[in-house]
């Protein structure tokens, strides 16, 4: 029975072969493929050149990576992107947030963060999720906002010992349940489900979370919400705290004033004596004074606007001879009032020789030339 001879094929250029295996380069100190001959013939060595190249230009997928890719295909289950490799990606649409399903078109280019990648099988299998990459670089981006005052919508999740669990885009985040207020909290479960913004403050490096706080969100308020807050003004708000002299209350979010007990009306005056009142009780009230320290006077009583002599201060004649009364004596002369909140100084140097400071008392009446009034300091200034 004749048998067929397996004879090697005359055409094929083995030396073109043998140049190409890295045992012969390193021998022959060849390091550039540019410098080896694949074939005599230029085109192929040229298509030799640009498989290689092509081949090289391959990056290995790896598990937790994060990588570029383009949608190739969408089903009602599956996405499937190009990465680059000889293998597809793959992403579940049922593991990905409802929000994100509609970038899922074909020819979109995304980044995903690569969760399987096994290249060792036959068919191979690289899983990968939008999802979940959007949670990390949102995680990197809070991350990097601590200290920077910048402020994130958040959901408020959970509740637990000591503070909540809350969600940023997916980014579980910690909140002490101190900082959940621009004062004590009353009732905690106040803030469960709802959407507040939070500033991220530190880094839990033990627990793994970045710590927010609702507070110092409150607080970057406060300079606009006192711009906005006038005398007269009347509020809704509800009792932090008492003590001996009246009530802290909280009202507009993230402003706190004190009402006087002797600024309380009756029932309240009444409730305040048998210390009825408690944290949390609604109170309503008026705006009755801001200090120029940005204290918060509030009042239950009928509001009086208070006049500021400083509107009609231009009814004084400079220069003229005013008479004052003495209201304190410094080392450096003696303030003197004209009326009520409209005090100057009269300087030690402005005072004559033959005046007896010793003789004079505050309580005083003393006649005094008016020289100089600067309105917008509020100061007013005297000499004899």
């Amino acid at each position: 029975m004749p048998t067929n001879t397996i004879t090697p094929d005359q055409d094929f250029d083995w030396e073109s072969l043998e140049r190409s295996c890295p045992k012969y380069r390193r021998k022959n100190k060849i390091f550039n493929t540019n410098d080896i001959v694949y074939d005599t013939d230029p085109q192929k060595q040229q298509q030799y050149l640009d498989l290689i190249e092509s081949t090289e230009a391959l990056v290995k997928p790896v598990a937790n990576s994060i990588v570029e890719g383009i949608v190739t295909d969408v089903n009602s289950r599956y996405v499937s992107m190009d990465i680059g490799w000889r293998e597809s990606a793959i992403l579940d649409i049922n593991k990905e947030l409802p929000e994100y399903r509609d970038n899922f078109v074909v020819g979109a280019t995304m980044e995903v963060i690569l969760k399987v990648v096994d290249l060792k099988s036959n068919n191979g299998c690289i899983t990968a999720s939008y999802t979940e990459v959007v949670k990390h670089l949102k995680h990197r981006e809070i991350h990097s906002s601590i200290g920077k005052r910048m402020a994130y919508p958040a959901t408020v999740k959970e509740l637990i010992h000591g503070g909540y669990f809350l969600d940023i885009d997916g980014v579980e985040v910690f909140m002490p349940g101190s900082l959940g207020g621009v004062n004590k909290l009353i009732n905690f479960d106040k803030l469960l489900g709802k959407e507040i913004y939070v500033v991220p403050i530190n880094y839990a490096k033990d627990k793994d979370y970045i710590v927010v706080s609702h507070r110092d969100y409150l607080q970057s308020l406060i300079p606009d919400a006192l711009e906005d807050l006038n005398p007269g003004d009347g509020k809704t708000g509800f009792i932090t705290g008492t003590t001996k002299f009246g009530i802290f209350c909280e009202f507009d979010k993230c402003l706190t004033g004190l009402i006087h007990k002797s600024d309380l009306d009756g029932e309240t005056q009444e409730a305040f004596n048998d210390r009825s009142l408690k944290p949390g009780d609604e109170i309503e009230f008026v705006v009755k004074e801001v200090t120029r320290d940005s204290r918060i006077i509030l009042t239950q009583k009928e509001y009086i606007p208070e006049i500021d002599p400083w509107d009609n201060i231009d009814h004084y004649v400079i220069p003229s001879q005013v008479q004052g009364t003495i209201r304190k004596k410094t080392k450096y002369g003696m303030f003197i009032e004209l009326e009520p909140k409209v005090v100057g100084l009269l300087h030690i140097s402005d005072i004559p020789d033959y005046i007896d400071l010793a003789a004079t008392k505050e309580g005083d009446l003393i006649t005094v030339d008016l020289i100089k009034i600067d309105i917008e300091s509020k100061k007013i200034f005297f000499k004899i």
